[in-house]
Formats: structure tokens, C-alpha cells, sequence
């Protein structure tokens, strides 16, 4: 069934606190989406709507110590199905391959995939036991902000652990292609049993990564 686009204050105070609750420590998120601004708009009917398969795309993922450097790179799009309607996103599936987790910031070999092999081990993703991640849309919310143009609410699954997840995004049509960028949003990775020296009582502030990842996704995709 096609989600209601209703776009209330509440919910956008919920979102934003829960974010702030996540951890005592600050929280570097907070500073790095914009002030989310919706507008109303007429429901898209149901009749009439196609299909879009996701043809390449691609997530940056950017994490770092408490204090500290921190790494970056990439996660590979699997495969993707969208629902469109009169140049509007609707609903989808999205799958990403967590086994091509990648860091590109790191140029020796070597230590590139000693640090790639520690994020696909169980200290992080455990990606061979949960090889694949899948962000289900539940919601679609149109926007005025500077830099994206929908809020796309949705339910992302790593580990095995499901939470809601806000992905801004860009999204555009040309004939029968559509492409999505996002600008940068975080998520807190403990929320997913990726817990490796988190906040925990006992552990050095050096040693400390930050609960909060930061991604961008984009993606295009073809009508069927």
C-alpha cells in the first residue's frame, strides 16, 4: 500500500531527539544535516505507477576516532527496485553487498586490507555472516531545503538489527531514468551491534571510535 505523505512537527522533533539521545557523548551529527523543512503535497494514487531497477550506486561511509583520525570508503549497491509514479518515489527495496566494503583514504596495500578484512570480521559488520543489508522505504516526504528535495524514511537491517533510518535526498528524472544523491547523514552504529570500542566504561579516549557514521548514497536506476 502507498504511504500517507503527511508531514507533521512532531515527528521531526522525535527524529532529531532520538539522534541526540543516542550517546553522552556530542554528538558530530547534530551539526550535519540541515534543518529539515517539508512541504505538503497531493498523494501520488497508486494507479498508473512503475517499476525502476537500480542500475549502479554506491554508499560513503566516513567514520573516525573519539579523538583523533578516522577512515573512509565505500559500499557497494547490490541491487535496488523502486516504485515511481508521475516523477515520484513511492517505495522500494534497496540491497548493499556488505562484503565490498572498501577504504579509500588508505594508499599502502597492505594496510588498506588489513583495515577492510577488520571491518568485514566481527569486531564490526561480520560480513560474512550477514553478507547483505537491506534499506526498506517506508516513506517518502517532500522537501524545500537547499540541498536535497525529499526525506525518504525508511527501515535499514545490518547484523541482523533493523532500525529507522532518514536519508535526505536529491532526486531527479530524465526521461525514463532517475537519479538520487544524497548529502551527508549519520548514523549510530551501536544501534546495529557494531560496537567495537564504543563509549565503553574503562576504555582510553585514544582508543574511543565515535558511535556516529557518517553516509552519502547515490544511485541511479531505469525504468522497466
Amino acid at each position: 500500500m502507498m504511504p500517507k505523505i503527511q508531514c507533521y512537527a512532531a515527528f521531526f522533533c522525535v527524529a532529531v531527539a532520538a539522534f541526540s539521545c543516542q550517546s553522552d557523548q556530542k554528538n558530530p551529527a547534530a551539526d550535519v544535516l540541515p534543518k529539515i523543512d517539508t512541504i505538503r503535497v497531493t498523494a501520488v494514487p497508486k494507479e498508473g505507477a512503475v517499476n525502476y531497477i537500480v542500475t549502479t550506486g554506491v554508499v560513503t561511509w566516513a567514520g573516525k576516532k573519539f579523538v583523533g583520525d578516522g577512515h573512509q570508503g565505500t559500499i557497494a549497491v547490490e541491487k535496488g527496485a523502486l516504485t515511481v509514479n508521475q516523477n515520484r518515489l513511492i517505495n522500494g527495496v534497496i540491497t548493499l553487498d556488505m562484503a565490498s566494503i572498501a577504504v579509500s583514504d588508505i594508499e599502502d596495500a597492505g594496510e588498506r586490507r588489513d583495515l577492510e578484512s577488520h571491518l568485514k570480521d566481527a569486531d564490526f559488520f561480520e560480513a560474512e555472516k550477514y553478507p547483505k543489508a537491506e534499506f526498506v522505504i517506508r516513506e517518502v516526504l517532500p522537501s524545500n531545503a537547499p540541498t536535497y528535495n525529499w526525506l525518504i524514511v525508511g527501515d535499514l537491517t545490518m547484523k541482523g538489527k533493523t532500525n529507522s533510518v532518514n536519508i535526505p535526498v536529491k532526486m531527479t528524472f530524465e526521461g525514463q531514468k532517475l537519479r538520487a544523491e544524497s548529502p551527508t547523514f549519520p548514523i549510530i552504529r551501536t544501534q546495529w551491534g557494531v560496537n567495537f570500542r564504543a563509549g565503553l566504561l574503562g576504555t582510553p579516549k585514544d582508543k574511543l571510535i565515535d558511535d556516529v557514521v557518517l553516509l552519502s548514497l547515490t544511485l541511479e536506476a531505469r525504468q522497466e
